[in-house]
């Protein structure tokens, strides 16, 4: 058994910072227009607030960062976060890994239908120490699914569902209605949702061309 520190973001308490920080700029301009419309410009009290918000979430930031442990073996995995998860590979159907611009999310789908979700991203942690456990982590998965033929999917995109389909499918008729009722400035949002879209469809096709849409 081979054991792994890593750091991982509590993406809760994040929208919640972000939340709060917009909230002190809206409740700030509030005041001002009721106590201080007089006495101060507004130009000066929006750089205030402003600058009160960044300063709120830079000294609460920490708190998103946190620490775990992973424990892996051939045939199970165990984490320790604010609790313990031991989690023996029998027990599920599908992991998946997401590498994106912003960090790293993983996902374990177990046969009950719950879900374990842990993510770390790059604005707040060092995401390297997560991708180093999750490389072996797929390793041993790949090695266990090997000797034991226990079916579990590496889910490899979101877009390898096949009720992916309805959903593009609904997108993109939103997207085009778009395009045919809207003007600029408004126009922006379905250009800017139609080329999600496209990569979402091609991907779907790259799935189902390899056989490997699920069913959950």
């Amino acid at each position: 058994m081979k054991d792994y520190t890593f750091e991982y973001t509590r993406q809760g308490l994040a929208y919640l910072l972000l939340g709060l920080s917009f909230a002190i700029i809206i409740l700030g301009l509030f005041l001002f227009r009721i106590l201080f419309k007089d006495v101060i410009s507004p130009g000066v009290a929006i750089i205030v607030l402003i600058g009160l918000a960044i300063a709120f979430f830079l000294l609460n930031k920490y708190r998103i960062k946190r620490i775990g442990i992973a424990k892996l073996s051939m045939t199970d995995l165990t984490i320790e976060l604010n609790q313990i998860i031991h989690i023996p590979f029998s027990d599920l159907k599908y992991y998946y890994i997401y590498d994106g611009k912003n960090g790293i999310v993983f996902t374990l789908g177990f046969l009950d239908g719950t879900k374990f979700k842990i993510g770390a991203n790059n604005s707040f942690c060092n995401d390297d120490l997560l991708k180093v456990f999750l490389s072996d982590f797929q390793s041993a998965m790949e090695s266990y699914e090997a000797q034991n033929k226990n079916n579990i999917v590496h889910l490899e995109t979101i877009f390898a569902r096949k009720q992916t389909l309805y959903i593009l499918s609904i997108v993109t008729v939103l997207v085009i209605l778009g395009f045919y009722f809207t003007h600029m400035p408004v126009m922006i949002l379905p250009i800017g949702v139609s080329a999600s879209v496209s990569v979402g469809w091609i991907r779907y096709f790259q799935q189902r061309s390899k056989d490997k849409l699920v069913d959950f």
